[in-house]
């Protein structure tokens, strides 16, 4: 699986939630497994390539971000509850 997709599916999976810091808390815990998926290919022993996979994963994440935000949009990105 690519980096970039762990964005999609943690997407989906926090537009399931109720509140908007569950949901944000979904969506960086997703950004969190898709970084260190990215690291562990890019260090690994097989050829990776990779070479704009994270510019993927900075692009999906800015494009999920703004799913969140059209569903709540008050959503607060500096709540504590948000952390993973």
């Amino acid at each position: 699986m690519r980096p970039s997709l762990h964005i999609r599916s943690g997407l989906r999976r926090a537009l399931r939630r109720r509140y908007g810091f569950a949901a944000l808390r979904t969506l960086r815990g997703a950004l969190r497994r898709a970084m260190k998926r990215h690291e562990a290919l890019t260090l690994g022993p097989r050829p990776y390539a990779g070479a704009g996979e994270l510019e993927a994963i900075r692009v999906a994440y800015g494009w999920a971000l703004a799913q969140l935000r059209r569903r709540w949009p008050n959503l607060d990105l500096g709540d504590e509850r948000s952390e993973p």
